[in-house]
């Protein structure tokens, strides 16, 4: 029997599944693993020390990439750099076009979960006031039709997702009867071993928020928020805890689909594991830019260790390859011919003969400092971090 907005309110699908089906120990094999291989990254970022400017520019760009794909979710396509564009407009208090301040409204919300967690860091209750608020910052300024910022929705139906699917809660009085429900939901917890998982209370939390829908726009975003608010809440990492967004969006009609089918068979088992690998897959890539910025500065300080030791070591650099090498740092994979044409590398070798230019690279490569590869004909040259793997230094 498909749900139903009295069964929903019970707000037990997740429990249910505990209680009377018997899942597989495959199921189960993949739900241990992807626990611990969640929180196993999460731990390793969370460990990894913040970097000047470079931490900062990381959760800058995730931040960007997660408003971007939660709005493209809704419909409203924004590359970063026009998000970027927005932020500065709204920034200097220029008047912001209707998608510009989707965007703008997006960050408020999600500067408003980091500040509220922060300000409450003895922890708090789940209510409907904080609920209606992020609505509120989604939706101010906006004037969609018929959708006052912050209120639920009158005694009239809408409908939503794909394929389209009208709101279970149909009156007013279900809405407040649901969401009331909802919020004891919230901030109860469950002893379950799916049920009183962080990352699956926030999943289902989002699930159950766009079921009732309760306000007339901007419940998707409204949902998506409040289970990154979970999430931060819970501890997990500054850089990722509104990841999923981007996962849902870079696969949307999975995600509509996932959300429809547990409205059909009740079950949100293959919804979550399904999620929870997104989300796997997404954090990891964080790891992957923070490990990213531990190999630069190893290999920057190794490069330091050469020039100072070349007395010593069998791998002698001079001033040029030093600076070289730093400048190759810095940019990251770049085509060989535009990195020989920039104005640092022009002035490093003008006083010499090109033969030292050629020698010096050729040193680079052979002493493993470098690589080249070919992507689509055209050769790049990249520091070979790869080294580091091996690395033993003399002590």
């Amino acid at each position: 029997m498909p749900l139903t907005c009295e069964n929903l309110m019970e707000f037990n699908l997740v429990e249910k599944v505990e209680k009377d089906v018997v899942l597989s120990p495959e199921v189960m094999g993949k739900f241990f693993l992807l626990f611990f291989e969640i929180i196993g990254t999460d731990k390793f970022i969370k460990d990894s020390p913040s970097f000047p400017g470079s931490t900062e520019k990381i959760i800058r760009n995730e931040l960007v990439s997660a408003i971007g794909a939660t709005l493209s979710i809704e419909g409203t396509m924004l590359d970063k750099e026009e998000i970027e564009e927005s932020f500065q407009k709204a920034d200097q208090g220029e008047t912001l076009r209707r998608k510009e301040q989707e965007a703008e409204n997006s960050r408020q919300v999600y500067a408003f979960i980091r500040r509220f967690v922060k300000d409450h860091k003895q922890g708090f209750d789940y209510s409907e006031p904080l609920i209606k608020q992020i609505h509120k910052y989604f939706t101010e300024n906006m004037n969609y039709v018929s959708n006052v910022p912050g209120e639920y929705r009158g005694d009239f139906n809408v409908s939503f997702g794909d394929p389209r699917k009208d709101s279970l809660c149909r009156t007013r009085g279900e809405i407040q009867e649901a969401m009331k429900k909802f919020v004891i939901w919230l901030n109860t917890k469950q002893d379950g071993f799916l049920s009183s998982n962080t990352f699956i209370k926030a999943m289902m939390a989002h699930y159950y928020f766009t079921e009732i829908h309760p306000f007339v726009d901007g419940n998707g975003r409204t949902g998506r928020a409040l289970e990154a608010l979970i999430l931060n809440a819970n501890g997990v990492n500054d850089y990722c805890f509104w990841s999923w967004a981007n996962f849902w969006s870079a696969h949307k009609d999975q995600y509509l689909a996932y959300l429809h089918n547990i409205r059909m068979n009740l079950n949100p088992t293959n919804f979550i594991l399904w999620g929870l690998e997104g989300y796997k897959n997404e954090i990891e890539n964080i790891k992957a830019k923070v490990l990213k910025k531990v190999k630069q500065l190893m290999f920057s300080d190794y490069t330091h260790y050469l020039l100072r030791n070349k007395k010593n070591e069998k791998i002698k650099i001079n001033q040029r390859i030093f600076d070289t090498l730093q400048l190759l740092i810095s940019t990251g994979p770049i085509p060989f011919k535009k990195f020989l044409s920039t104005p640092q590398v022009i002035a490093l070798y003008r006083s010499v003969a090109e033969s030292t230019r050629v020698r010096d690279f050729q040193k680079m490569e052979s002493k493993d400092l470098i690589k080249f590869k070919k992507i689509e004909n055209e050769e790049f040259i990249e520091p070979n971090f790869e080294l580091l793997d091996h690395l033993r230094y003399t002590v």
